[in-house]
């Protein structure tokens, strides 16, 4: 009995952990990152501005996902993901490459943009103010 009591404390303890720890990845915001090869904006800005966007989000509150907008096949695989997060429609209008668009995880409603030519703490910003939002 003491055995079988020590097993399900343990599964219990485990299964608390992983709600917790779920609750805690789930995303507050989704920042799509619009882009494309051809580019020169995020040709020059894109390694940069996501190592900026990255150290921002320690917390992860924000789920980056590209918008890659380089040609007809890119694009129909952006789409599909674009879908799965229920932000297809909110940017079927938004084909400028080299920017951010923050959208709130819930209402989808857009938060914040701001363009990966941005410095550094101005970009850390954007994210700070996205999570507040």
């Amino acid at each position: 009995m003491r055995h079988t009591k020590s097993i399900f404390t343990s599964i219990l303890m485990i299964v608390l952990f992983s709600i917790s720890a779920m609750a805690q990845s789930e995303a507050e915001v989704i920042g799509v990152i619009n882009k494309a090869d051809w580019c020169p904006v995020c040709e020059k800005n894109g390694a940069r501005a996501m190592k900026a966007l990255k150290g921002a989000n320690q917390d992860g509150a924000i789920k980056f996902i590209g918008n890659d907008l380089t040609d007809d096949d890119t694009k129909k695989k952006s789409a599909m993901r674009l879908k799965k997060h229920g932000l297809y429609e909110k940017m079927k209008s938004k084909n400028g490459t080299g920017i951010v668009f923050f959208f709130d995880v819930e209402t989808k409603e857009l938060v914040d943009r701001i363009s990966v030519a941005k410095s550094d703490q101005k970009l850390a910003a954007a994210v700070r103010s996205a999570k507040k939002e």
